[in-house]
Formats: structure tokens, C-alpha cells, sequence
């Protein structure tokens, strides 16, 4: 065994306290008191013991969270299973959603200081999980953004979602319109999440875009983000509103399940009926007034409009019978923060993009 450093020793103690808060109290769960020589190499042996007596040894692998990409990291932890013949346990200060499917198709259980945990054994037969934190602590040694709902962190996962990695900070910073010091910060908080891996030169060379956009959910919501949100009643129906919106006088962006329609392939038709048109526009009452729209509340209504958060949207969305539809990473973000999110409509437009890029797939 190599020896821990003191952070994650602590690590590890706070990881097995998780994880033994979960059990029944005739269970235990604590480091192994002897460990046999076919587990060495490996960072520490836990064992969790059932109230018979039965036991189960995990050979354990610690890591800060962001330390090792996402592929390199399943590669290791396969390994250690191989050359063990001991299931393997995954301990980490944090461990992002991304990371956590990518363990649990493998079959590797994990445990982190803010409650994930997710422990299995065949034999015994046994499947534990807990819920922790749904983003990482913040990593005061780097200055990382934890938090994702400001203009930078907007602007940051659009170019994410669009841009063929490897790319550097820099360029990103270009790409994004944001300063290359936000764009350290946020990496920092994405790869300790594994959203993105960073190649030894620091380049981004993969980006989990579906992990991406649910990651940025989190924190960003289309009625807290944006600003001057109001819903209205469009009296003659959704069906007779959409072909005025070629006609105003003013920018608008389609997003969320009306702008997801243009998005999808031709023939392709949405999984569930259009039930709230949501635009984006830099004079909300003005859209509404031009359009005949009824102010009314959230649950009446089947229009909203918003003042987006980054207003240069109104200008790069792209465009389908001469109507702005948002930036496809906001579209998504936005059907699963509306009101009435969703997730099925989201879930046909990320595995129609993952068609083409594989990039979307997870």
C-alpha cells in the first residue's frame, strides 16, 4: 500500500462515517485490520461485515476529486479489480453525476465526503446508495466557481457544448467572450466534477455535454435566471401565435419545448404536444402587447417571456422560418427548468444530437 497523505486519510474517514450511516446498526464498515498480499498496490482494504458475521473486502483507491480524467480514472479502477479479484471501492472528496453512471456501469462502487455512496457485492448480495451534495465543495486552493448561474458560466457551457475538443483555456476564453481566469475557475469546479478531462498540457480533450447541460441545471433556472419573466394566455392557442412571431417587429428566440422542435430533425416529431411557447426577447410587454397576449399566472398560461441573461443570444441563434431559436445547450437547460419541465422532450433532442455526436451521449 502507498501511504495517504493526511487530506485523504481524512478523506477516507469521512467517506467510511457515510457510508456507515447508512447501515443498519448490526452492520460495521471500517478499514480491514489485515490486509492480505494480493491487494498490494492499493491504497487501503474496507470491510463491511453483516450481522452473521458474513464479510466482503473492498479494495479501495483514493482520490481528490479532478485529479485523474474520467477514462483514465474507470482504467485504473479496472485494473485494481483484475489484478485484486476483490471488488473495488471508489473513495473521493466528490464525486460528480457524470463519474457516479460511468462507476455504476462498471459495477464499482464509490463513497464521497458528502454522502454519495453507492456500495455493491455480489456475494453477499448487497446494494447500499445514499444522496449527497449536487455540486462540489468549493477547492479554495484553486478559487473555483462552484456556483453556475452567472454570465460567464452561460456563455462558458454554450461554447463547451459547441467547440471540438482539445482546446486550450485561451481559446475557449475567445470563443466564450469571457476572461481566461473564468474560464481556470469554472474548469475547475467541471473537471473535479467529471465533466470535462484536461490532457498534462491542461487542453480539454473531453467534454460529457449531456453531464454538462444537467450539471448547469443546478444552478440555473429559466424564471430565476433571466430577468423581466412573465406569463401570458394567448387566447386563440399556441397554434395561431407561432406564425405571428415571423411577423413582429422585434427580436425574439424560441427556446425550451418550442424552440427544441426546430432543432430536431426534419420528420422528427416532438414525444409529447407543445404546451407553452417560451421566448426570449429584449422588450418582454412589448412582444406581448404586439402579439395580444393576456398576462396571467404561471399555471393559466401557455406563453412566457423572458429578458435573457446574455442578450447577444437575441443576435447568434440560429434561425428556421425566419424565427430565433436560442442556442441549443440553453434550449435544453431551459426545458428542464420551465414550468411543466420536460425531461422526455429533452431526452429525444440530446439522443437526436448524439446521433452525430457521441459527444452528447453522456
Amino acid at each position: 500500500m502507498r501511504n495517504l497523505t493526511i487530506q485523504e486519510t481524512r478523506m477516507v474517514g469521512d467517506a467510511i462515517a457515510r457510508v456507515v450511516a447508512l447501515l443498519p446498526v448490526e452492520w460495521s464498515f471500517a478499514e480491514a485490520r489485515e490486509s492480505p498480499a494480493a491487494v498490494a498496490g492499493v491504497d487501503v482494504v474496507v470491510e463491511l461485515v453483516g450481522p452473521s458475521g458474513n464479510a466482503v473486502r473492498f479494495a479501495a483507491e483514493v482520490r481528490r476529486s479532478g485529479s485523474i480524467p474520467t477514462s483514465l480514472l474507470i482504467t485504473v479502477l479496472r485494473d485494481i479489480a483484475s489484478r485484486t479479484r476483490m471488488p473495488v471501492l471508489y473513495v473521493s472528496d466528490y464525486i460528480g453525476r457524470a463519474l457516479r453512471e460511468g462507476l455504476a456501469a462498471e459495477g464499482i462502487s464509490y463513497a464521497d465526503t458528502t454522502g454519495w455512496v453507492r456500495i455493491v457485492s455480489a456475494d453477499p448480495l448487497i446494494l447500499l446508495t445514499g444522496a449527497g451534495s449536487p455540486r462540489a465543495p468549493r477547492d479554495r486552493r484553486t478559487n473555483a466557481v462552484v456556483r453556475l448561474n452567472g454570465l460567464a458560466a452561460n456563455r462558458l457551457i454554450r461554447a463547451l457544448a459547441t467547440v471540438q475538443p482539445p482546446v486550450g483555456v485561451r481559446s475557449l476564453a475567445v470563443l466564450a467572450g469571457v476572461s481566461p481566469g473564468s474560464v481556470s475557475k469554472l474548469l475547475s469546479t467541471l473537471a473535479a466534477e467529471g465533466i470535462v478531462d484536461r490532457n498534462p498540457e491542461g487542453k480539454i480533450d473531453v467534454v460529457r455535454r449531456r453531464a454538462l447541460i444537467r450539471r448547469w441545471t443546478t444552478d440555473y433556472a429559466f424564471a430565476e435566471t433571466n430577468s423581466a419573466v412573465a406569463f401570458y394566455l394567448a387566447p386563440r392557442g399556441i397554434d395561431r401565435t407561432l406564425p405571428r412571431l415571423a411577423e413582429l417587429s422585434m427580436e425574439v428566440a424560441m427556446t425550451g419545448s418550442s424552440g427544441a422542435r426546430l432543432l430536431l430533425p426534419a420528420g422528427r416529431t416532438s414525444v409529447v404536444p407543445l404546451r407553452l411557447l417560451s421566448l426570449y426577447a429584449a422588450d418582454p410587454p412589448a412582444v406581448a402587447q404586439e402579439l395580444g397576449l393576456i398576462e396571467t399566472e404561471p399555471r393559466s398560461a401557455n406563453v412566457v417571456i423572458a429578458r435573457p441573461q446574455d442578450p447577444d443570444i437575441l443576435n447568434d441563434g440560429k434561425s428556421s422560418a425566419d424565427v430565433g431559436v436560442a442556442p441549443t445547450p440553453l434550449v435544453l437547460a431551459d426545458m428542464l427548468t420551465l414550468p411543466g419541465r420536460s425531461d422526455a422532450e429533452a431526452e429525444q433532442l440530446f439522443d437526436s444530437l448524439a446521433a452525430t455526436d457521441p459527444a452528447w451521449s453522456t
